[in-house]
């Protein structure tokens, strides 16, 4: 009986002491590597969440000019309305029609220009790509009755 409690307090002592050691060498290498692909998934992640708030400020500056251009076509629509009213000639009404035209050009013209001043719209980044599988060998034809 004396025997078996010194083997096992030997075996505890060899542990404890060995467990310290263990643990450092574990310690040293990295606890979580990734692998390309999922460091690639965190990086398309990461240029997403960049892309995401680009597209949303961009949108954001555009609406005002948007509401601006359609503010000048209403605008345009409702001058040759009233005007088309009074015209009593093909001359004045092709005059209307050309006025409200060229009112409904400038604005448009007036609006690209304002969205090309902001810059280029941001591009939205590519998915990576996933790695090639091992091709799946095809079944061979059963022979039926």
């Amino acid at each position: 009986m004396i025997l078996i409690k010194k083997v096992g307090a030997i075996t505890a002592l060899a542990l404890a002491l060995s467990i310290p050691g263990a643990v450092a060498a574990e310690t040293t290498a990295p606890l979580n590597t990734l692998t390309a692909r999922e460091q690639a998934s965190i990086d398309f992640q990461k240029s997403m969440t960049v892309f995401r708030a680009a597209h949303i400020a961009r949108q954001t500056a555009i609406r005002p000019l948007a509401d601006a251009r359609q503010a000048a076509v209403t605008a345009a629509n409702t001058a040759f309305t009233a005007a088309i009213a009074t015209v009593t000639t093909q001359e004045g009404r092709d005059a209307v029609v050309k006025t409200r035209k060229d009112a409904i050009a400038a604005a448009h013209a007036t609006f690209k220009a304002a969205v090309d001043a902001l810059g280029a719209a941001p591009v939205k980044p590519t998915k990576p790509t996933k790695s090639a599988k091992a091709e799946k060998s095809e079944k061979a034809p059963q022979g039926g009755n």
